[in-house]
C-alpha cells in the first residue's frame, strides 16, 4: 500500500473518529440505555483513532503535513459539541493526537526537540480545565498557538538529520 493511500484512509479513520460516536451514542442509549451508548460512542472514537494513528505510523516519507493530522484531528475533537459532560474526553482525545504527532515528528526529524510535546499537552490540560470563554473558540485559540509553538520549536530544531539524509542520497 503506497504512502497515499495509508495517508487518505488515516484521513478517514479520523473523520470516522469524529462522527461514527455520534451514531454509537444514538444506537447504545436507544438500544439499551445512556451509559451504554457513551461506552459505545467511546470506544468507537479511540478504535478509529488508533487505527487512523496506526496508519499513519507505518508511512514511510512523512510530511509536515501528515504529521501534524493526529493533533489536528484531536484538537478537532474538543471543538465539536460536547456529548459527555465535563472535559475528560477533550483532553483525551487532545493529549493522544499529541502524542502521535510527537511521535511521527521524532520518525520525521529525530534531533526534533523534546520540549516541542509540552504546548502540544498543555492544550490537551487546557481543554481539561480551561473554559473560560463560552464555547469552543478559548480552545481554538491555544490549539492554534500550541501548533505553532512546536512549529518553531522544529523549524529551529538541529536540521542536521534531513541535511545529512539529503547528502548521502546525492553520493
Amino acid at each position: 500500500m503506497s504512502d497515499r493511500t495509508k495517508t487518505i484512509l488515516a484521513v478517514l479513520f479520523f473523520i470516522g473518529a469524529l462522527t461514527l460516536p455520534i451514531v454509537g451514542l444514538v444506537v447504545g442509549w436507544w438500544k439499551w440505555n445512556p451509559q451504554t451508548g457513551i461506552f459505545i460512542m467511546a470506544g468507537t472514537f479511540l478504535i478509529m483513532f488508533v487505527i487512523g494513528g496506526l496508519l499513519l505510523m507505518k508511512v514511510k516519507d512523512l510530511s509536515w503535513l501528515t504529521v501534524s493530522l493526529p493533533y489536528i484531528f484531536g484538537a478537532s475533537y474538543s471543538l465539536l459539541p460536547d456529548l459527555i459532560p465535563f472535559s475528560v474526553d477533550d483532553a483525551a482525545a487532545t493529549t493522544a493526537g499529541a502524542l502521535f504527532s510527537f511521535a511521527l515528528a521524532l520518525r520525521k526529524k529525530s534531533d526534533t526537540p523534546k520540549w516541542v510535546f509540552l504546548p502540544l499537552v498543555a492544550a490537551g490540560i487546557y481543554a481539561f480545565f480551561g473554559g473560560y470563554i463560552p464555547g469552543p473558540v478559548d480552545e481554538l485559540l491555544v490549539d492554534v498557538l500550541a501548533i505553532i509553538i512546536a512549529g518553531v520549536g522544529v523549524s529551529q530544531g538541529g536540521g542536521e538529520s534531513e541535511s545529512r539524509r539529503i547528502s548521502e542520497s546525492t553520493n
